[in-house]
């Protein structure tokens, strides 16, 4: 059914209406990326988790990135491909959930990581790790929402990198993993 077909004003409200052309034609565009790119493409569930459509989703996707383990559980259970958790801080009850679900941790610091390894090395699967590296450089006006602020705690500035325990990570395309 087109957009024109659909006589909105019997709808009942509120609702979500999906165009799933359209839909569909930016994820063969996403897929073309990824295939040239030869990358991984995920859905970011904080921007998008309308879990109806991922039966769509996930034959063009590799899987999603989750920001917590509510998240975390709705791609392992509902998206059904890779799931990956990034968060600033992870608390020790959440990290018991999040390595039910996840396949990638990424970790805002070393300290981070090395406090959870052990629970990551315990997992029921093989969670491979990255961590976060915070370039220094932001295009974001509002110094509120700027990552690269004097004193942000998101990443490990680049001049730490020097001193930074990488034990147990690899770096492979790109990004480090575990």
């Amino acid at each position: 059914m087109k957009n024109s077909e659909i006589d909105f004003s019997t709808v009942e409200t509120p609702c979500t209406v999906i165009d799933l052309g359209a839909l569909r034609k930016n994820l063969q565009i996403l897929a073309q990326v990824r295939q040239q790119a030869d990358c991984k493409i995920l859905l970011a569930l904080k921007g998008f988790a309308l879990y109806p459509a991922f039966s769509l989703m996930r034959e063009y996707l590799d899987g999603v990135c989750a920001s917590s383990p509510h998240e975390a559980r709705l791609g392992r259970e509902e998206f059904k491909k890779e799931v990956h958790v990034f968060a600033p801080a992870y608390s020790a009850a959440d990290m018991q959930e999040i390595i039910q679900l996840a396949d990638h941790v990424v970790f805002n610091s070393t300290f981070q990581r090395n406090r959870f390894a052990q629970e990551i090395a315990a997992a029921p699967r093989t969670i491979s790790t990255g961590l976060r590296v915070n370039p220094g450089y932001s295009e974001v006006a509002t110094e509120i929402y700027n990552p690269c602020a004097p004193g942000s705690r998101l990443g490990i500035p680049a001049e730490q990198l020097q001193i930074a325990d990488f034990d147990g990570i690899n770096f492979f395309q790109g990004y480090a993993v575990r």
